[in-house]
């Protein structure tokens, strides 16, 4: 694969180190691949999964492509952790593409990710974004956010297209069945996650008024498998440019991390950075918008958080709309998380 690394005028030890290694070296807390444009990223176990230039990477946590799949084509991805599904045999991953296609990748569960089968699960007829797969029991579970009309529209005055976020369920992961359509608005729903705590389904979501504009994070509920929905009630209101990565239980009950302009409303991706906030199980707030210690926390899209090796891992693009560097940071998890 073909990286674009510039030389720092003033660091010519550096720029040759970054020639030659292709990323930063380890004492920088993870990993910096400059200018690497990729699309979407998630952790896969103690691995990355990424898409570049719409086709498929895996990258090891020092930031080496360890595989590459020829011939897929993918600009969103999703990864359901847990031990890997009699299904699958591996770990399960979905993506989307702009061919209007969802796909579900089998990969091995070994370390050299072999490539298993990539099988197309849904075709449709306007583009669908953000899939997310979940397992429950012996039924799974897949949504993905379908547009009609405008694309990320940018005009605060213009009118954006219809996203509508559609569930559906499977037995085989070959046959999937429409179940309801979660929510369907002339808003940008997107970053969305599903999670299932206790027979009770949670759908975590961004809702923007225009691209790059303020949006709120939500969060809905299902207690009978997705088949209704409760009303979205707001985690954040519409105040920042808020870009939801994740939102986990914890022991006081929920914790949310996204990436936000807060600090600076309007400048979106090229101001924003990490914060968290905590809930009740109920989601009541309990503080939000603690900034992160996260290193090298200016200038992110946040892809995801999750806990590796005893640390937190931060897995980030810098300045996504221009350089689009791809980042992986770690953090103590003790405090300023």
């Amino acid at each position: 694969m073909r990286r674009e690394i510039g030389i720092p005028l003033c660091g010519v030890l550096l720029g040759l180190l970054a020639l030659s290694m292709g990323r930063t070296k380890a004492e920088e807390n993870g990993f910096t691949l400059p200018e690497y444009h990729n699309a979407d990223a998630k952790f896969l176990g103690e691995h990355i999964i990424t898409s570049v230039e719409e086709g498929i990477q895996i990258l090891d946590l020092e930031g080496n492509v360890v595989k590459q799949y020829d011939g897929l084509s993918a600009s969103w991805i999703y990864v359901q952790e847990g031990e890997p599904d009699a299904a699958l045999d591996g770990p399960a991953v979905v993506y989307s593409n702009h061919d209007n296609e969802t796909h579900i990748l089998k990969l091995a569960a070994s370390k050299d990710f072999e490539l298993l089968e990539d099988r197309i699960a849904l075709t449709t007829n306007t583009l669908a974004i953000d899939p997310i797969l979940l397992a429950d029991g012996d039924t799974w579970y897949l949504t993905h956010t379908l547009i009609e009309g405008t694309v990320n529209n940018p005009d605060p005055e213009g009118e954006n297209g219809t996203y509508t976020v559609r569930l559906y369920r499977s037995k085989d992961l070959e046959k999937w069945e429409p179940v309801t359509d979660v929510i369907s608005r002339k808003q940008n729903l997107e970053d969305g996650d599903l999670r299932c705590v206790d027979g009770t389904f949670y759908y975590f979501f961004e809702m923007e008024q225009y691209d790059k504009g303020p949006s709120a994070i939500c969060v809905m509920t299902s207690g009978d498998k997705g088949a209704t929905w409760s009303e979205p009630k707001e985690l954040l209101p519409a105040a920042a440019d808020n870009e939801m990565a994740s939102c986990e239980r914890t022991k006081e009950g929920w914790r949310l991390y996204l990436s936000s302009d807060y600090a600076c409303v309007g400048e979106s991706y090229q101001g924003a950075s990490v914060y968290y906030a905590d809930y009740t199980p109920e989601f009541e707030p309990i503080s939000t918008y603690q900034l992160s210690d996260m290193p090298d926390n200016r200038s992110v899209r946040l892809y995801e958080v999750k806990e590796i090796q005893g640390q937190l891992g931060f897995l980030f693009a810098r300045n996504f709309l221009t350089d689009c560097d791809l980042l992986f940071r770690t953090l103590e998890i003790e405090g300023g998380h």
